[in-house]
């Protein structure tokens, strides 16, 4: 508009100029052109503004991260005076969260119709997003004069992690083995891990029976095994930054989230007994459990929005799980961690501890791991969306 400004300035210094120079009826019409100009579009410009009316359509209250929307603009005209151009102001706000929303954008309207303004929107991380219309600036034909219009309009909208479909091969331990172990009256299913001894009963079968105990102590012993009860899985979500770029690792932590989720829902599927564990906003360590496809669902509702801490690490968690419990289990480990310090943080918890460990690292890039480490890029991962 500056630029409008200046080029008027010019032209008008220009016809005065030429006005006083020659003073006939020419140049004197001329000058009283390049005056009335601004007050012609003043005018059509004043008209305008008071018979267009702007409407925000509501935006979808849901939608998952790196998902492509739309926020429309509705503009009805009832004049045919045409504004030529209309600049909106788009906000889009989250405290620790990133949205694509370009700031503001330019469109012309039809006279005596409505149009409709299209805004794309995809938001990169998890959250709560205000994201509306801000203010409106209308300019007239010369682009002299500008009016700016306060838009109180904005929507609420949830970012929710992705749905996956990631080729994750869950195998625990205690779902390989067919053992059967009689006991107390009922079957039950054997991880083939011995447990302990203990004295024969009716109940017990003879293919149980330590043989060569039972002869050293002139008496029935049985073998008997860690019950696969199907509570003996848990899957630790590693909620905690390891980069230093913010933004980095809101993305890492919302892949951690996206694979548990994949993980979770695996082992439902399966009718797994399952125990998951993440940082909570008031502990290093809070565990829900679930053993269904629906039991599943909630606690994924509630663990989906969980934020990334910003201190602390997986050792606060390890620290805190009960390691008893995964005997002859499966402990699943979804972390952002570099590979080769997770390596360190788990060794000494998991010494002595005789269940299957499996780790899903997210990370910015390829790297070195251990067989017992999947990793899984940034690139893999935001790539793996379902449409």
């Amino acid at each position: 508009m500056i630029r409008s400004r200046l080029i008027y300035l010019a032209l008008l210094i220009a016809a005065f100029v030429f006005s006083q120079a020659l003073y006939d009826s020419i140049s004197l019409f001329t000058l009283a052109v390049v005056l009335l100009l601004p007050l012609i579009s003043l005018l059509c410009f004043l008209i305008s503004l008071a018979l267009i009316k702007i409407r925000v359509l509501p935006a979808p209250a849901k939608m998952q991260r790196m998902q492509k929307a739309e926020m429309k603009v509705e503009i009805e005209s009832k004049t045919p005076l045409m504004l030529p151009m209309m600049k909106f102001g788009i906000k889009s706000s989250n405290p620790t969260g990133d949205a694509s929303v370009q700031g503001y954008t330019v469109v012309n309207y039809r006279a005596f119709g409505k149009s409709t303004l299209v805004i794309p929107i995809a938001f990169n991380t998890r959250g709560v997003y205000k994201v509306g219309v801000d203010w409106v600036e209308f300019y007239d034909f010369m682009r002299l004069f500008c009016v700016r219009r306060k838009i109180a309009s904005q929507s609420h909208i949830i970012a929710y992690p992705r749905n996956l479909q990631l080729d994750l091969s869950l195998n625990p331990r205690s779902q390989e083995q067919e053992n059967t172990v009689t006991a107390g009256g009922r079957e039950t299913k054997s991880n083939g891990d011995l447990s302990g001894i203990r004295e024969f009963n009716e109940y017990d079968t003879l293919r149980n029976v330590h043989w060569k105990l039972s002869a050293r102590l002139s008496k029935m012993i049985v073998k008997t095994y860690w019950e696969n009860s199907c509570q003996n899985i848990m899957v630790l979500a590693d909620l905690f930054p390891y980069e230093e770029d913010r933004l980095l690792n809101r993305r890492l932590t919302d892949g951690v989230v996206e694979v548990v989720l994949e993980v979770s829902a695996i082992l439902a599927e399966q009718g797994v007994h399952t125990l998951l564990g993440y940082p909570a906003y008031d502990s290093f360590l809070q565990v829900q459990s679930f053993s269904t496809t629906e039991e599943q669902m909630v606690v994924a509702d509630a663990f989906a929005m969980v934020p990334m801490r910003e201190k602390g690490g997986i050792e606060q968690m390890l620290h805190e799980v009960d390691f008893t419990p995964l005997q002859g289990g499966a402990l699943y480990v979804v972390s952002s961690m570099p590979a080769e310090d997770l390596e360190k943080c788990l060794r000494p918890y998991m010494r002595g501890v005789n269940c299957e460990l499996q780790c899903f690292l997210i990370r910015p890039e390829e790297e070195a791991c251990k067989e017992q480490m999947k990793l899984i890029t940034l690139t893999e991962l935001e790539g793996g969306v379902e449409e």
